[in-house]
């Protein structure tokens, strides 16, 4: 399922171009094109709503400029996306899958960490984080995220791709 050998495109599709993609609702809420979806802004003070809607709108921008092939400035959106709300778990992953696919793995892997703690709920975070973790000879760490992705999976219904999980981490139980 991985090769060592290959950069992390593997994590730029789902995260960068699909999985994480907001659309801006108009009642303030984030919706998402995926399963991922914000809880409304609305109830919090202007300030903090405007705050929110700024780094949505940098993580938004940097989805496109990353899709558009500008990952200089996309990386800058996130990280600016990140700056704002420190909170918003689609700008850590974002910046960690876009830092991934350039093999820098060591500033990727923290900020699947943080998404991961913002959202322990999203089996799609614990695989990015496995996966970076994988990348980086952290077999033990790999499979620890990789089996929370695959439980959340099974939770979920999505049988087939915890099989594929399931498949990866005995293929890392083998090599170790």
């Amino acid at each position: 399922m991985f090769d060592k050998h290959k950069p992390l495109e593997v994590l730029a599709t789902a995260i960068a171009i699909g999985l994480l993609t907001t659309n801006f609702a108009s009642n303030g809420a984030v919706a998402s094109t995926g399963e991922v979806a914000l809880q409304p802004i609305l109830e919090s003070p202007p300030e903090i709503v405007a705050e929110k809607q700024d780094a949505l709108e940098r993580l938004q921008e940097g989805i496109n400029l990353y899709q558009e092939g500008n990952v200089e400035a996309a990386e800058a959106a996130f990280r600016e996306a990140v700056s704002i709300d420190p909170e918003l778990a689609q700008a850590h992953a974002n910046l960690g899958t876009l830092l991934a696919n350039q093999n820098k793995l060591a500033e990727a892997i923290p900020q699947f960490e943080e998404a991961v703690r913002l959202r322990p709920d999203m089996a799609f975070l614990h695989y990015q984080l496995g996966v970076a973790l994988y990348m980086e000879n952290r077999a033990k760490e790999a499979i620890d995220s990789l089996q929370e992705a695959r439980d959340l999976l099974k939770k979920e219904g999505k049988t087939q791709e915890a099989e594929q999980i399931e498949q990866a981490i005995a293929k890392i139980e083998s090599e170790s």
